[in-house]
Protein backbone atom coordinates (compact mmCIF):
# COMPACT_ATOMS: atom_id res chain seq x y z
CA UNK A 1 0.00 0.00 0.00
CA UNK A 2 1.32 3.48 -0.67
CA UNK A 3 1.61 4.79 2.57
CA UNK A 4 2.60 8.27 1.68
CA UNK A 5 -0.32 8.90 0.03
CA UNK A 6 -2.93 7.57 2.47
CA UNK A 7 -0.57 9.32 5.32
CA UNK A 8 -0.85 12.36 3.17
CA UNK A 9 -4.75 12.79 2.72
CA UNK A 10 -5.33 12.04 6.50
CA UNK A 11 -3.01 15.04 7.46
CA UNK A 12 -3.71 17.21 5.14
CA UNK A 13 -7.74 16.73 4.13
CA UNK A 14 -8.75 15.32 8.20
CA UNK A 15 -5.93 17.64 9.74
CA UNK A 16 -5.26 14.86 11.91
CA UNK A 17 -2.03 12.98 12.83
CA UNK A 18 -1.40 9.59 10.59
CA UNK A 19 0.79 7.59 12.79
CA UNK A 20 2.26 4.54 11.99
CA UNK A 21 0.14 2.39 13.72
CA UNK A 22 -2.76 3.61 11.71
CA UNK A 23 -0.81 3.37 8.64
CA UNK A 24 0.42 -0.53 9.54
CA UNK A 25 -3.19 -1.45 10.16
CA UNK A 26 -4.52 -0.07 6.58
CA UNK A 27 -1.65 -2.14 5.40
CA UNK A 28 -2.43 -5.32 6.63
CA UNK A 29 -6.37 -4.68 6.30
CA UNK A 30 -5.26 -4.38 2.70
CA UNK A 31 -3.29 -7.66 2.14
CA UNK A 32 -5.95 -9.39 3.76
CA UNK A 33 -8.09 -8.23 1.35
CA UNK A 34 -6.57 -8.76 -1.31
CA UNK A 35 -5.42 -12.01 0.07
CA UNK A 36 -9.35 -13.07 0.84
CA UNK A 37 -10.35 -11.93 -2.73
CA UNK A 38 -8.18 -14.34 -4.29
CA UNK A 39 -10.29 -17.35 -3.09
CA UNK A 40 -13.65 -15.23 -2.56
CA UNK A 41 -15.32 -12.59 -4.28
CA UNK A 42 -15.36 -9.87 -1.46
CA UNK A 43 -15.18 -6.73 -3.77
CA UNK A 44 -14.78 -6.16 -7.34
CA UNK A 45 -12.15 -3.44 -6.75
CA UNK A 46 -8.76 -5.70 -6.06
CA UNK A 47 -5.89 -3.49 -7.51
CA UNK A 48 -3.52 -1.95 -4.86
CA UNK A 49 -4.49 2.13 -5.69
CA UNK A 50 -7.84 1.59 -6.09
CA UNK A 51 -8.58 -0.48 -2.62
CA UNK A 52 -6.31 2.93 -1.29
CA UNK A 53 -8.80 5.49 -2.72
CA UNK A 54 -11.99 3.90 -3.04
CA UNK A 55 -12.58 1.99 -0.62
CA UNK A 56 -9.62 3.62 2.37
CA UNK A 57 -10.18 6.99 1.33
CA UNK A 58 -13.82 7.20 0.15
CA UNK A 59 -15.16 5.61 3.88
CA UNK A 60 -13.19 8.01 5.84
CA UNK A 61 -13.51 11.05 4.09
CA UNK A 62 -16.37 12.05 5.43
CA UNK A 63 -14.48 12.21 8.65
CA UNK A 64 -13.88 15.91 7.38
CA UNK A 65 -17.47 16.63 8.29
CA UNK A 66 -18.13 14.59 11.02
CA UNK A 67 -16.67 14.52 14.61
CA UNK A 68 -17.61 11.77 16.72
CA UNK A 69 -17.10 11.95 20.32
CA UNK A 70 -16.11 9.46 22.77
CA UNK A 71 -18.56 6.82 23.58
CA UNK A 72 -20.90 7.57 20.85
CA UNK A 73 -22.15 4.38 18.96
CA UNK A 74 -22.33 3.62 15.23
CA UNK A 75 -24.42 0.99 13.17
CA UNK A 76 -22.65 -0.23 10.01
CA UNK A 77 -25.53 -1.24 7.49
CA UNK A 78 -24.28 -3.80 4.94
CA UNK A 79 -21.30 -3.59 5.95
CA UNK A 80 -19.55 -6.11 2.90
CA UNK A 81 -15.84 -6.08 3.39
CA UNK A 82 -16.12 -3.87 6.49
CA UNK A 83 -16.57 -0.13 4.11
CA UNK A 84 -16.76 2.01 5.83
CA UNK A 85 -17.30 0.44 9.34
CA UNK A 86 -13.93 -1.15 9.83
CA UNK A 87 -12.19 1.97 8.24
CA UNK A 88 -13.84 4.14 10.71
CA UNK A 89 -12.89 1.51 13.69
CA UNK A 90 -9.25 1.73 12.61
CA UNK A 91 -9.42 6.18 12.53
CA UNK A 92 -12.06 6.43 15.43
CA UNK A 93 -10.84 3.72 18.26
CA UNK A 94 -13.18 5.16 20.69
CA UNK A 95 -16.37 4.80 18.72
CA UNK A 96 -18.41 1.85 19.17
CA UNK A 97 -19.46 0.71 15.93
CA UNK A 98 -21.44 -2.57 14.96
CA UNK A 99 -21.19 -4.04 11.71
CA UNK A 100 -24.21 -5.69 9.81
CA UNK A 101 -23.66 -8.09 7.08
CA UNK A 102 -25.58 -10.82 6.08
CA UNK A 103 -23.01 -13.05 3.74
CA UNK A 104 -20.98 -15.22 6.07
CA UNK A 105 -18.32 -15.21 4.14
CA UNK A 106 -17.82 -11.50 4.09
CA UNK A 107 -18.58 -11.54 8.01
CA UNK A 108 -15.75 -14.34 7.91
CA UNK A 109 -13.48 -11.98 6.73
CA UNK A 110 -14.23 -8.48 8.81
CA UNK A 111 -13.89 -11.17 11.97
CA UNK A 112 -10.13 -11.87 10.50
CA UNK A 113 -9.79 -8.33 9.83
CA UNK A 114 -11.04 -7.48 13.44
CA UNK A 115 -8.59 -9.83 15.00
CA UNK A 116 -5.34 -9.06 13.31
CA UNK A 117 -6.20 -5.10 13.27
CA UNK A 118 -6.96 -5.52 17.57
CA UNK A 119 -10.01 -3.48 17.22
CA UNK A 120 -11.96 -4.06 20.18
CA UNK A 121 -14.30 -1.57 19.45
CA UNK A 122 -16.07 -3.38 16.49
CA UNK A 123 -19.19 -6.07 17.26
CA UNK A 124 -19.79 -8.30 14.15
CA UNK A 125 -23.47 -9.06 13.38
CA UNK A 126 -24.35 -11.66 10.29
CA UNK A 127 -28.07 -10.46 9.94
CA UNK A 128 -30.17 -8.57 7.88
CA UNK A 129 -30.89 -4.80 8.97
CA UNK A 130 -34.40 -5.15 8.88
CA UNK A 131 -34.37 -8.03 11.34
CA UNK A 132 -32.37 -6.07 13.82
CA UNK A 133 -35.85 -5.53 16.05
CA UNK A 134 -34.27 -5.64 19.15
CA UNK A 135 -31.14 -2.55 18.42
CA UNK A 136 -34.27 -0.23 17.57
CA UNK A 137 -33.80 3.06 18.92
CA UNK A 138 -30.11 1.95 19.91
CA UNK A 139 -27.57 3.59 18.57
CA UNK A 140 -26.18 7.40 17.99
CA UNK A 141 -25.12 6.88 14.23
CA UNK A 142 -25.81 4.45 11.14
CA UNK A 143 -23.96 4.32 8.28
CA UNK A 144 -24.24 2.95 5.15
CA UNK A 145 -22.37 2.64 1.36
CA UNK A 146 -22.90 1.41 -1.92
CA UNK A 147 -26.03 -0.41 -0.41
CA UNK A 148 -29.45 0.82 -2.04
CA UNK A 149 -31.42 3.63 -2.88
CA UNK A 150 -31.78 6.06 -0.23
CA UNK A 151 -35.61 5.95 0.38
CA UNK A 152 -35.03 2.19 0.95
CA UNK A 153 -31.81 2.82 2.79
CA UNK A 154 -34.08 5.37 5.46
CA UNK A 155 -36.39 2.31 6.00
CA UNK A 156 -33.37 0.64 7.31
CA UNK A 157 -31.61 2.76 9.49
CA UNK A 158 -33.63 5.36 10.91
CA UNK A 159 -35.36 2.90 13.42
CA UNK A 160 -32.14 1.82 14.97
CA UNK A 161 -30.80 5.43 15.64
CA UNK A 162 -31.50 7.25 19.16
CA UNK A 163 -33.96 10.38 18.67
CA UNK A 164 -31.87 13.49 17.28
CA UNK A 165 -29.04 10.29 15.85
CA UNK A 166 -28.09 10.38 12.41
CA UNK A 167 -27.60 8.86 9.55
CA UNK A 168 -24.93 9.26 7.13
CA UNK A 169 -25.53 8.35 3.43
CA UNK A 170 -22.66 7.64 1.64
CA UNK A 171 -23.79 8.17 -2.12
CA UNK A 172 -22.86 8.84 -5.17
CA UNK A 173 -22.66 12.27 -7.74
CA UNK A 174 -26.60 11.96 -8.38
CA UNK A 175 -28.01 12.19 -4.83
CA UNK A 176 -30.13 14.88 -5.39
CA UNK A 177 -32.64 12.36 -7.83
CA UNK A 178 -32.50 9.83 -4.64
CA UNK A 179 -33.50 13.06 -1.92
CA UNK A 180 -36.09 13.76 -4.44
CA UNK A 181 -37.79 10.02 -4.42
CA UNK A 182 -36.89 9.85 -0.94
CA UNK A 183 -39.23 12.58 0.30
CA UNK A 184 -41.91 10.56 1.03
CA UNK A 185 -39.66 8.16 4.01
CA UNK A 186 -38.48 11.39 4.89
CA UNK A 187 -41.73 12.38 5.91
CA UNK A 188 -43.23 9.52 7.38
CA UNK A 189 -39.74 8.14 9.17
CA UNK A 190 -39.77 11.99 10.66
CA UNK A 191 -36.31 12.55 9.48
CA UNK A 192 -34.69 15.17 7.70
CA UNK A 193 -31.52 16.17 5.65
CA UNK A 194 -28.94 18.42 7.58
CA UNK A 195 -26.16 18.43 5.67
CA UNK A 196 -25.20 17.54 2.48
CA UNK A 197 -21.31 17.51 1.48
CA UNK A 198 -20.36 16.89 -2.53
CA UNK A 199 -16.56 16.53 -3.49
CA UNK A 200 -14.35 15.00 -5.26
CA UNK A 201 -12.02 11.64 -4.39
CA UNK A 202 -8.49 12.70 -4.00
CA UNK A 203 -6.33 11.21 -7.27
CA UNK A 204 -9.09 10.05 -9.72
CA UNK A 205 -11.14 13.04 -9.62
CA UNK A 206 -13.95 10.85 -8.77
CA UNK A 207 -17.29 12.69 -7.44
CA UNK A 208 -18.92 11.66 -4.30
CA UNK A 209 -22.15 12.64 -2.00
CA UNK A 210 -22.47 12.02 2.01
CA UNK A 211 -25.65 13.22 3.83
CA UNK A 212 -25.90 13.79 7.34
CA UNK A 213 -29.95 13.63 7.95
CA UNK A 214 -30.98 13.60 11.69
CA UNK A 215 -34.06 11.20 13.14
CA UNK A 216 -36.20 13.78 14.59
CA UNK A 217 -39.25 11.59 16.29
CA UNK A 218 -39.33 8.24 17.65
CA UNK A 219 -40.06 5.64 15.05
CA UNK A 220 -43.26 3.78 14.54
CA UNK A 221 -43.44 0.41 15.93
CA UNK A 222 -44.39 -0.96 12.73
CA UNK A 223 -41.10 -0.11 10.60
CA UNK A 224 -38.99 -1.34 9.38
CA UNK A 225 -41.55 -3.85 7.43
CA UNK A 226 -39.57 -6.67 5.52
CA UNK A 227 -37.36 -5.98 2.96
CA UNK A 228 -39.62 -7.75 0.11
CA UNK A 229 -42.26 -4.58 0.84
CA UNK A 230 -39.19 -1.86 1.50
CA UNK A 231 -37.78 -2.98 -2.22
CA UNK A 232 -41.11 -3.05 -4.33
CA UNK A 233 -42.93 -0.71 -2.31
CA UNK A 234 -40.66 1.72 -0.94
CA UNK A 235 -41.93 4.50 1.03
Amino acid sequence: MNKEKLKEFIEKELGTQADETILEKFSTYESLLIEWNRRFNLTAIKEEDDVLVKHFIDSIYPLKYVHFNESESLIDIGSGAGFPGLCLAIMCPNLKITLVESTGKKVSFMNEVKEKLHLDNVTLLEARAESLNKYKEQFDYASARAVSQLNVLLELTIPLLKVNGHFLAYKGSMVDIEIKQAKRALHILSAEIEEKYTYNLPYINDGRSFLVIRKRKATEHKYPRSYSLIKNKPL
